[in-house]
């Protein structure tokens, strides 16, 4: 039997994947290989100060103003009442843009789509939010909450991803991000502080204690569940919350000198374990933020990604995975499946990329082009298919050992191959035997699951396009 994966098969991964090549007679693909042994390159971060330089003196309400300017929210006015925030008052809902930590969960939780000529995020939960990432952990978040719709919003943040390719005219006075502010009011490096976003920010060396600030515009504790104590530190009126190991100080702070400022000062929260210690740090903090912040660094420049820029240390269509390891994945590579069944078996269990090469042709006949082949070694080797889309997902894997049925499934037979499938609203599950009974030597298992930005059900009939793949398979490797 000869090698099953043809250059068409390698074609669907082209989503930042493997590059497509045609191996000739005289250049076989390469043996199985272990999927640990060949780790994909990790992309790399930006470099996190200048990022921070460039958000510190972005004016994010200057930036509304002009993205807004032709659209539904003309007549809307940009307010700030915090640092790295503004909104626009005046909506039917609000409106808003924020520079916020992003995660891996937020972005596989979203379509990911491109904006106004940059990579983007979508995601519709009761409101609609739309990610523009500046760095691994940083984005730019257009919000508007509630919402039926995203189209408002996405239609707002491609005009602000066209204002940003040249961002000159956004330029404002930089403002301190809150790692920053606490490095310098500790006297300590920024090697163990790190924060949701430039605008809070916890000290996880806990030293000299555990401490955080924020300049989110939250509410306080309720003044009648938990009275504050009002007294000044440093010639500021603050409120103190003494509560069980965290005592919480609050004050308004000058200057927030932005041309769109609500007020003339913002809120600060700084917390630690006990109120001595908070309101130190309180006293070092409001030193810190009176004066001009740090400008040394030059700003990152450009600010977006570019739709094909990996923005996260996931490599090629691993970004789209349900994972926490990104060392754990690895963009599917061409390989040979062995043409004797006994070997295969252990070639698949040692290789991620050999159940792969079994199942994309297939895959690709039966779903389509869009799910990308990626090798995953995080819950076992397995084979996964993905899609920027996040609305499906399949896993395919090849195991030692009889088939069990460990999910109360239903007696099925494919291509004369009995096993078991479970089924639901959002997911399919195929447990087949490799032989034509059930005391096989290996299962051959088939999942396809509605992906982590879809809240819906599957297609009708996703089911029996999934006992078409199988039947491929099986037919073509243990008949």
């Amino acid at each position: 039997m000869t090698a099953r994966v043809l250059a068409l098969a390698a074609c669907l991964a082209t989503l930042g994947l493997a590059g497509c090549t045609t191996p000739g007679a005289e250049s076989p693909p390469p043996t199985s290989q272990s999927t640990e042994d060949r780790p994909a390159a990790r992309p790399k971060d930006r470099d996190k100060d200048a990022v921070l330089a460039a958000v510190r003196g972005l004016d994010l309400c200057a930036l509304l103003e002009k993205a807004k300017a032709t659209g539904p929210f003309a007549g809307a006015q940009p307010v700030a009442r915090q640092p790295f925030a503004c909104m626009l008052t005046g909506a039917a809902d609000l409106i808003s843009v924020t520079a916020i930590g992003i995660g891996h969960q937020t972005r596989i939780e979203s379509a990911a789509r491109t904006i106004g000529g940059a990579k983007a995020y979508v995601r519709q939960d009761g409101g609609c939010y739309v990610y523009l990432p500046v760095s691994f952990t940083v984005a730019l978040e257009f919000a508007q909450a509630p919402a039926s719709g995203c189209d408002d919003v996405t239609n707002l943040a491609a005009a602000a991803a066209q204002v940003l390719a040249n961002p000159d005219s956004l330029q404002a006075k930089p403002v301190w991000d809150a790692c920053t502010a606490l490095a310098a009011a500790l006297d300590a490096g920024k090697t163990k502080l790190s924060g949701n976003g430039p605008a809070d920010c916890t000290n996880h060396s806990r030293e000299p204690t555990a401490a955080s600030i924020s300049f989110v515009d939250d509410l306080p504790p309720s003044d009648e569940q938990q009275p504050p104590q009002t007294t000044t530190v440093g010639g500021t009126q603050v409120r103190v919350y003494d509560e069980e190991q965290n005592c919480e100080v609050y004050w308004r702070q000058r200057p927030f000198d932005v041309r769109y400022a609500a007020t003339p000062d913002y809120q600060v929260v700084a917390r630690s374990p006990d109120c001595a210690h908070s309101t130190d740090l309180a006293e070092s903090l409001m030193a810190v933020l009176g004066k001009a912040p740090p400008t040394d660094v030059a700003p990152q420049q450009p600010l977006l990604y570019r739709p094909d820029e990996p923005d996260s240390p996931y490599p090629g269509a691993c970004a789209y995975v349900d994972a926490t390891d990104p060392n754990r994945c690895a963009p599917y590579v061409e390989v040979a499946v062995p043409d004797d069944p006994a070997a295969l078996l252990p070639a698949a269990n040692d290789d991620a990329d050999v159940q792969c090469a079994m199942a994309v042709r297939s895959v690709g006949a039966r779903f389509g082009s869009t799910p990308v082949p990626v090798a995953d070694s995080e819950a076992g080797s397995r084979c996964l298919f993905v899609e920027p889309e996040r609305q499906l997902q399949l896993m395919f894997s090849l195991s030692f050992g009889k088939v069990v049925n460990v999910a109360d499934g239903k007696p099925v037979t494919v291509a004369g191959h009995p096993g078991y499938a479970t089924t639901d609203t959002t997911s399919v599950t195929y447990d087949l035997s490799t032989a034509t009974k059930l005391d096989g030597e290996g299962t051959v298992t088939l999942s396809v699951s509605t992906g982590p930005a879809n809240a819906g059900a599957l297609a009708p009939g996703t089911d029996k396009t999934a006992e078409s793949v199988l039947a491929d398979i099986l037919r073509e490797y243990f008949s």
